[in-house]
């Protein structure tokens, strides 16, 4: 039964991010590295992924009402468009840091090494965050033209916060599929897996909000 459900939210995703992908190439973002974020947001938003990025990220008139293209220093307002682009950044981080995650784990599996659960929680995190640097590194780079360092200082203190409370989202949510439905088995072969890793994405979305709000309203996240 959770089968039946699971793939079809997959496919779903999957021809969401197509969809964006495949809009992009006609409409690319001016911030260069939102087209990477777009597709990855339809991957685990079915449908309102592509909703979100036709009303925000596809028209220059939108782009600049939520102040994607303003400096910093300009903006003055907090709404819940700059706040979805922020978290949808921190999202993407993540969605690289489980899908990486993987991978490792499985290579260290074949040396005849199996990371506790715990382990593989620390080693997602350290990926997401250095994803979400490198994400929020080359958008304050494009969009203020900020030093190495200034860019990289400013990044680590705009997206540890917000990564790291998405990643417990993450957490919690995937703490309980494992106890009830995947009986505490990480197994990447399995539909049901991805379908729970896709709403635990989902989950973090919600947990990383308030902290991605308390950034922008405070004038310390530089990319939205």
């Amino acid at each position: 039964m959770l089968n039946q459900l699971a793939l079809p939210f997959l496919v779903l995703g999957g021809c969401t991010a197509l969809m964006i992908l495949k809009d992009l190439f006609r409409h690319p973002h001016p911030v260069a590295v939102m087209n990477i974020i777009w597709p990855l947001t339809g991957l685990y938003m079915p449908f309102i992924g592509w909703l979100a990025w036709w009303y925000l990220g596809r028209k220059p008139s939108h782009q600049l009402k939520i102040a994607l293209l303003i400096p910093r220093k300009m903006q003055k307002t907090t709404n819940w468009q700059t706040i979805f682009i922020s978290t949808s950044l921190t999202a993407a981080a993540c969605i690289f840091g489980d899908m990486m995650t993987i991978p490792i784990v499985t290579l260290l599996k074949h040396f005849a090494i199996t990371p506790a659960l715990w382990m593989q929680a620390i080693i997602c995190v350290i990926v997401s965050l250095f994803i979400g640097l490198l994400f929020q590194f080359l958008a304050i780079r494009q969009r203020e033209k900020h030093s190495f360092y200034s860019a990289l200082l400013i990044a680590l203190k705009t997206e540890v916060f917000p990564v790291l409370i998405y990643q417990l989202g993450i957490f919690f949510f995937m703490a309980l599929a494992l106890k009830f439905v995947l009986a505490q088995q990480i197994n990447p072969l399995l539909i049901v897996f991805w379908f729970m890793l896709q709403l635990a994405i989902m989950i973090g979305f919600l947990f990383s909000w308030p902290a991605n709000h308390f950034l922008i309203k405070r004038g310390l996240n530089p990319v939205v």
